[in-house]
């Protein structure tokens, strides 16, 4: 009987780790987004890594001196591009 509760605890576990995976939540149920849903998510996503990038890039110039700035302005412009697309996909979905 141990065994067995054991092993539903687990496969619920496994269960919710790849509806994390998929949708980004922790859901037993999950809702399916529509395209439009997913694209805003995605770009969303996108969008919290650049800005990790960004603050990456500014902690290392800090603590090693070295000048970032191209690599800065790279990120500035991609982070600039995903914002507008970003209001876009959100216009479409309302």
């Amino acid at each position: 009987m141990k065994k067995l509760a054991i092993l539903v605890v687990l496969l619920v576990g496994v269960w919710l780790g790849v509806n994390y995976v998929r949708t980004g939540q922790f859901s037993f149920l999950p809702n399916s987004l529509s395209p439009e849903e997913q694209q805003v998510r995605d770009l969303e996503h996108d969008l919290a890594g650049v800005n990790a990038e960004i603050a990456q890039s500014g902690r290392a110039a800090g603590m090693t001196g070295m000048d970032t700035t191209s690599d800065v302005s790279a990120l500035m412009e991609r982070k600039t591009k995903l914002e507008k697309q970003l209001e876009e996909a959100r216009k479409k979905l309302h």
